[in-house]
């Protein structure tokens, strides 16, 4: 049975694009392009990937409710700040602590998360007896592990924390922030729609993390002088990004169940001929 690609489906394709880790992608994409004759920089392919994302994002959420549309827009816009004053090669422990304006890029990060965020909160509501609180802290947690500890929120939130007198070997050996992340979005996810989302979200953040070791155990694959391992790696990492967006499908899909069932126990109340025929289909 073929499936009809919804906005709702167009706007988690281009989340998942936005959140994975593209660092590696990018900047070797960028060395194929230009052993190929195209003189291409990291910055512009980094940049594409994320463009794409957000592209797909905007047109989703247009189609869904264009005031989240525009709030994504302005998430993106503090996004292209972000990446002009803190770029992914600014996340690395060569060069951190940061200082100035690479606080502020960090900063701009955060903004974007926290705009992004609430489109999503926009475009896809909830009854309000379903805790918006315990939604709110799923949605902050998820909006953190954007990225990894190399580029986007994750990494502006770890260079930040080393900023502050972190240790790194805490955040970079062990991925601290971004399972930090998880767990901030497994406790808002439990306490907003039950414990079933929670297997999804740590699928996605285990392939997240550790897909790459796990690409690792097979034999390099050269191009030349590029390693085509970075294809099957950036594929783990989409694959980890949809896996915790399908956690928030698997919550929307329970909240819609008991919103139906909810419905349906008012109208054979309200309907007592529906009743009756209730009791006959059984």
């Amino acid at each position: 049975m073929k499936r009809r690609f919804t906005p709702a489906r167009t706007t988690l394709v281009g989340a998942t694009i936005l959140m994975a880790c593209a660092c590696g992608a990018g900047s070797r994409t960028a060395l194929l392009l230009t052993n190929g004759g195209m003189a291409v920089t990291p910055k512009v392919t980094h940049s594409f990937i994320l463009g794409l994302g957000a592209l797909l994002i905007f047109r989703g959420l247009w189609q869904i409710q264009r005031r989240a549309a525009w709030i994504a827009a302005a998430s993106f816009v503090a996004l292209a700040a972000a990446a002009a004053l803190t770029p992914p090669s600014a996340m690395s422990l060569a060069n951190e602590p940061w200082h100035g304006a690479q606080i502020i890029g960090a900063l701009l990060y955060l903004v974007f998360a926290a705009f992004l965020a609430f489109a999503f909160w926009t475009a896809f509501p909830t009854p309000t007896a379903l805790r918006p609180g315990a939604k709110a802290v799923a949605l902050a947690g998820t909006a953190a592990s954007i990225g990894c500890v190399c580029c986007m929120v994750t990494g502006a939130i770890t260079g930040l924390l080393i900023t502050a007198g972190g240790g790194p070997a805490i955040f970079y050996s062990h991925g601290s922030t971004y399972f930090a992340a998880i767990a901030v979005a497994a406790i808002g996810l439990a306490m907003f729609s039950g414990f079933r989302p929670i297997p999804w979200l740590i699928a996605g953040a285990l392939v997240t993390h550790y897909g790459s070791h796990w690409i690792g155990i097979f034999d390099d694959s050269m191009g030349g002088d590029i390693n085509l391992r970075f294809i099957p790696v950036y594929l783990m990492y989409l694959i980890g990004s949809a896996l915790v967006l399908r956690a928030w499908a698997v919550a929307y899909e329970r909240i819609a169940s008991d919103d139906q069932s909810v419905a349906t126990r008012q109208d054979l109340r309200s309907d007592p001929a529906a009743l009756v025929g209730a009791a006959e289909m059984r």
